[in-house]
């Protein structure tokens, strides 16, 4: 029950900020999908963000972000920075672990001045013990993927992703979801 609750939370935290920029992220691997939305707000460079991943047999994960996303050589803009972090809310399956975690981390994206409608992206976060609540005892997600621009505000885009949960009951880490994935970016 608190898990419905707390992804209406993220979802009425979304629209309800004032947006400069918008992303909708729509992603399948073979047995998960992942769906987020992300905005840009119009004071500075944060970024706001949230993303709901499903996974068939193993649960969900809902995560809240924050990000400073910025440009660190300004003029070319092929580079684009984010750093900041998710808190995320876990009710994974077999075994049944649930809980929360601060994870940290950045993602990065880069297009090619010459060619740009191709780019590459990539994200890494990592919760510790010390960030996680519940029965989760770590987090861990990393991704990595190439686009290609098919319309002026359209991506699609084939990459890799691992996430990874740790267990405090069995005292293990599991892998959550891994594998190849393919997905639709659109900005408005």
């Amino acid at each position: 029950m608190w898990f419905r609750l707390m992804g209406l939370l993220l979802l009425l935290m979304l629209f309800a900020t004032r947006a400069a920029a918008t992303s909708l992220d729509v992603n399948l691997s073979r047995h998960a999908v992942r769906a987020g939305l992300a905005q840009q707000l119009s004071s500075a460079s944060l970024e706001v963000g949230g993303n709901w991943l499903h996974h068939i047999d193993d649960g969900d994960v809902l995560d809240a972000a924050l990000h400073l996303v910025d440009v660190p050589e300004p003029g070319r803009g092929a580079l684009e920075l984010g750093v900041g972090g998710k808190l995320l809310f876990i009710n994974a399956d077999d075994p049944d672990v649930e809980g929360a975690a601060l994870a940290l981390g950045g993602k990065v994206r880069y297009t090619w001045p010459t060619f740009n409608r191709f780019g590459i992206g990539a994200h890494i976060y990592y919760a510790p013990a010390v960030s996680s609540l519940g029965e989760v005892k770590r987090y861990f997600e990393g991704a990595l993927r190439a686009e290609y621009l098919i319309l002026q505000h359209a991506n699609v885009y084939l990459g890799v992703r691992t996430v990874r949960i740790g267990d405090d009951r069995r005292n293990e880490t599991r892998t959550f979801d891994a594998g190849v994935l393919g997905g639709l970016r659109l900005d408005f």
